[in-house]
C-alpha cells in the first residue's frame, strides 16, 4: 500500500503560483504585441515604398509638362524674333 500511496502522490500535479501563471500570461502578451509592432513595421515601409514610386511619377510627369514648357517658350521666342527681324 506504501508503494500505491507514493504513485497516487507523484500523479497530483504540482500548483503552479499565481506569480509564475502571471509571468507566462505576460509573455504571451509580449510575444503577441512584438507580433502586432512587426507587422506594423512591414505595413509602414510597404508605405513609404509605395509613397516613393508615386513620388517618381508624379516628379516625371513634372518634368515632362517643364520640357513642353521650355519647347513652347522656345517656339515663341523664335517667333517673335521672325517678327521683329521681319519689322526691320
Amino acid at each position: 500500500m506504501d508503494h500505491a500511496n507514493s504513485s497516487k502522490e507523484n500523479e497530483e500535479p504540482t500548483p503552479i503560483s499565481a506569480s509564475l501563471r502571471l509571468a507566462l500570461i505576460s509573455s504571451i502578451l509580449i510575444t503577441i504585441a512584438d507580433g502586432i509592432a512587426t507587422i506594423s513595421v512591414i505595413a509602414a515601409i510597404d508605405e513609404e515604398l509605395s509613397n516613393g514610386e508615386s513620388e517618381k511619377q508624379d516628379q516625371k510627369e513634372l518634368d515632362d509638362k517643364f520640357e513642353n514648357m521650355q519647347k513652347q517658350i522656345d517656339k515663341l521666342t523664335y517667333e517673335l524674333a521672325k517678327v521683329r527681324s521681319a519689322r526691320f
